[in-house]
């Protein structure tokens, strides 16, 4: 028995249905109205004219072509902020050449009315001014990326910083910021990288940084802490880099920071802070370790004599302190020693012969206590 032919309003209910859906999609697409109202809240309390980056943020759905705006396509909100003031890309710098603009005025607390946010960048724009939203810490639970980096910020880091669990990126370097770096930082369980550096933070850094798993960039140098290096710093088994330098830091240096069998850490800045103490051995013969700065500090003691052919030193600055010995002679068995200065220390004896001490100029030794021999004088 032959099949019904279909009806003449099957394809028609069929297109219908399609249309539904794609109007459906298409509306979930849209910018959310709350959302477009919070941008432009946001924009009303900024001023830029050079790089004109707000001439697109018209029209009612700022998911579209809004510059530096982008949302969930699941469901229109937006997700992401970013607005940097040094641009190379193609809307910014049209011509190849990287574009440079300054945006004045202060981050509106409605930014916190974008409560989907995964990102918030507000880069380089050098006259952003007024604290940070502590609302940012509380009502955007998506946040991952946090950055805030040379703009001229003041004020304190939100206190309940920490409520961010899933931030894996805070850079808040090159501002104003003052005050004590918050406990709660020792929370972000998810952060990866953390930037303070350049600011005019005070007080002790956390003793409970040790807690953040994660973390392998901590930087920050160049601030007014004082206190100890927490030796919890040297559980952090991923972190790379650590700069400490030009603070007010005291104490000595933690035996756990750096390990010749184990971690990761290849640069270490501790220069221009009040150190004291000796150069823990180990520290020295970490595997990896490639750029070490503990220059203008009061330690004491001999330069510890561990060098082997895994040591690769790019740079390894030991000047300005009150080291006392001779230069270690196992520094002749580095792989690589590219920049050293040993200069203004207590340091007595006979150079050493040989690589790598043939290519140093007498700058990496002078103002030593009773040092002699190539490239400084011969020894008497």
């Amino acid at each position: 028995m032959a099949s019904p032919a279909p009806s003449p309003a099957t394809p028609l209910l069929a297109l219908a249905a399609l249309a539904v859906l794609v109007s459906a999609a298409a509306a979930a697409a849209a910018c959310s109205e709350s959302d477009r109202d919070a941008l432009l809240s946001i924009r009303a309390a900024l001023s830029e004219a050079r790089l004109g980056v707000f001439s697109t943020w018209k029209g009612d759905d700022c998911c579209a072509n809004w510059y530096g705006v982008s949302c969930d396509p699941t469901n229109g909100r937006v997700a992401d902020l970013t607005l940097r003031g040094e641009a190379d890309d193609a809307v910014m710098a049209p011509e190849g050449h990287p574009a440079s603009g300054v945006m004045s005025g202060y981050i509106s607390d409605h930014v916190c009315h974008l409560d989907a946010l995964s990102s918030l960048i507000l880069a380089d724009w050098k006259q952003i001014s007024g604290p940070i939203p502590s609302c940012i810490a509380t009502s955007l639970p998506s946040l991952r990326i946090l950055e805030l980096p040379a703009n001229r910020l003041t004020g304190e880091i939100p206190r309940s910083i920490g409520s961010l669990s899933r931030l894996t990126v805070l850079n808040l370097a090159d501002n104003l910021i003052s005050g004590a770096i918050p406990d709660s930082i020792t929370s972000l369980v998810s952060i990866k990288h953390l930037d303070l550096a350049n600011n005019q933070l005070t007080g002790r850094i956390p003793a409970s940084i040790g807690n953040l798993a994660t973390l392998s960039r901590a930087l920050l140098g160049r601030n007014r802490l004082s206190g100890p290096i927490p030796p919890s710093v040297g559980s952090l088994g991923r972190l790379a880099d650590l700069d400490l330098s030009e603070n007010r830091l005291s104490g000595a240096i933690p035996d756990s920071l750096g390990s010749s069998g184990g971690g990761v850490l290849t640069t270490l800045h501790l220069g221009s802070n009040r150190i004291s103490g000796r150069i823990p051995a180990k520290l020295l013969a970490t595997k990896g370790l490639g750029i070490v700065n503990l220059s203008r500090n009061a330690m004491e003691g001999p330069i510890p004599d561990v060098f082997t052919g895994n040591s690769y030193f790019m740079v390894l600055d030991l000047s300005r302190n009150r080291l006392t010995g001779g230069v270690p002679r196992s520094l002749a068995s580095a792989t690589y020693v590219g920049h050293l200065d040993l200069s203004h220390n207590r340091l007595c004896g006979t150079i050493p012969t040989g690589p790598p001490f043939d290519h140093l100029d007498a700058e990496s030794f002078a103002s030593n206590s009773c040092l002699c021999g190539a490239p400084l004088g011969k020894c008497t």
